[in-house]
Formats: structure tokens, sequence, C-alpha cells
């Protein structure tokens, strides 16, 4: 779906709560199931929020995901053993980890590695933020916003120079190999504890659009966490705090037990 096609999520509307066994959660990370921050290092992992993933891998065995931008390195440093308790899906789905397949990943380009010194090298000069990530580079000018155009031109060039992957997110922009959300929503749910489930994706960037249409693809729905916005999402909720109401809400209703 092309974003002119998408519609704005207008109203807070939660999602229906999610039935075990017929249901496949999959989450973002940044600014989805953590609050951003200045700097990516800067983000807060609660152990409010560890125990929840723990009791949200017994309640759903199987089903539950995260897909994000940040490279499965990162999330493991960020989440320790808690990130083994579920498949994952790092560096916008270039890279995979599942119980039955193990990690896979593509090897990092040399081109890649070059883009990368160029960010580097930009944001030392200029006071940005370099992210290193296995498979991709994001220059964050979150604490300098009058330096988006010169990095967006910056990345655009590096982009068209070294064959690489131009992806916009909020207030930083990032350098990757090819991989998208919305593929490996499709990648994982075909593991055998999720096939004939129904998926929702939960994400509040533009980089989660694609993971949206492809759970709606696929006759789930995605949430959109944040401001309304034209979006591929069909449900809305405020923010990272919402969120965790609304699973919270799940957790605490015991009708909805596994069978």
């Amino acid at each position: 779906m092309m974003l002119a096609e998408r519609q704005p999520a207008t109203d807070v509307l939660a999602p229906p709560l999610a039935v075990p066994d017929a249901v496949s959660l999959f989450f973002d990370f940044d600014g989805t199931l953590v609050d951003l921050a200045a700097t990516p290092d800067a983000v807060v992992v609660s152990q409010m929020l560890l125990d929840t993933l723990d009791t949200l891998a017994e309640r759903f065995p199987g089903r539950v995901a995260i897909i994000s931008g940040r490279s499965i390195a990162q999330l493991d440093a960020m989440l320790g053993r808690h990130a083994h308790l579920f498949a994952v899906a790092g560096s916008h789905g270039a890279e995979t980890r599942t119980p039955d397949d193990g990690h896979v990943a593509a090897e990092r380009p040399a081109s890649l590695e070059a883009a990368a010194d160029a960010f580097r090298h930009f944001a030392d000069a200029n006071g940005l933020v370099y992210e290193a990530k296995s498979l991709g580079a994001g220059l964050h000018y979150r604490m300098a916003p009058d330096f988006e155009p010169a990095a967006v031109r910056l990345a655009e060039d590096l982009a068209v120079t070294h064959g690489l992957t131009l992806q916009r997110g909020k207030m930083m922009v990032e350098l990757r190999t090819p991989g998208d959300k919305g593929a490996a929503l499709r990648k994982l749910i075909d593991a055998p504890a999720m096939v004939g489930s129904v998926p929702y994706f939960f994400g509040d960037d533009v980089t989660d659009e694609d993971g949206f249409e492809a759970a709606r693809h696929l006759g789930g729905a995605g949430v959109l966490i944040g401001e309304q916005r034209p979006t591929a999402a069909t449900y809305r909720l405020n923010d990272v705090a919402a969120l965790r109401d609304w699973i919270a809400a799940i957790l605490e209703t015991p009708m909805l037990e596994t069978r």
C-alpha cells in the first residue's frame, strides 16, 4: 500500500484483547516497548518490562516476537536472557533469530563500512550521535535538529554511492542492507507455533509501516503507538504507557488463560 492510501488513525482505539491461542504479538522496540531517549544508549529497560516479556512468553508460547531497527546484538545487550524467550528480527528484518533456525544474517558489506565511516566523521564534526549496527549505521540529530537537512543529504548521497537502503526515522537517518519489517513478520509467522494465528504488530515510527501492512494482509492489524498520522495501522494507542496498560489487561484477565 502506498503512503497516499494510508488513512489517519484519528481516534485512540485500542485493539481488542488478544486471546493467547489465536493471536501472535509482534513488537517494535524503541518508542513502542520502551520510551525514546536523547541517544540510543540512553534508553531505559525497566525490570517491569523484562518481567512482562517473561510473562508474555509464557502466556503466548512461541507467539511473541520483537522486530526492531536495532541489531540483534543490541537487543541482546539491552534485554539479556529475556531476548532468547521469543523470536527476534533485527536490523529492520535483515537478520532473524528463531528457535528452529537460530541466528540468520547476511555478511556486513564493505560498502556499508565505508558509509559508516562517513557517518562517524560527520557526527564527530557536528556534535551528532553515530549509532553502529550489525547491518546498518545510524545518524541521530535529535540533540541538534538544525543539522537534519545536511544529515539527510549526506545519507542520500551515500545511499546512491554505495548502493544501500536509506531509512528515515524519528530525528535520524540510517543506511542499511536490504530488509523490511513486513518481510520479517511474514517470515516469523511461518513458525509452527504461529501458523494460523492472527498477527498484531505494534510500532511507532514510519519504519513500522511495512509491518502494519503485512499484519493487515495476513488478517490481523497494526497498532500505532503515539500521535495520529497517516498510517496503515488499524488501531492506535497514545504512548508506551498505554501499550503497557493494554498488555497488563491481557495478563490480568483470567478468562484469557491458555487452554
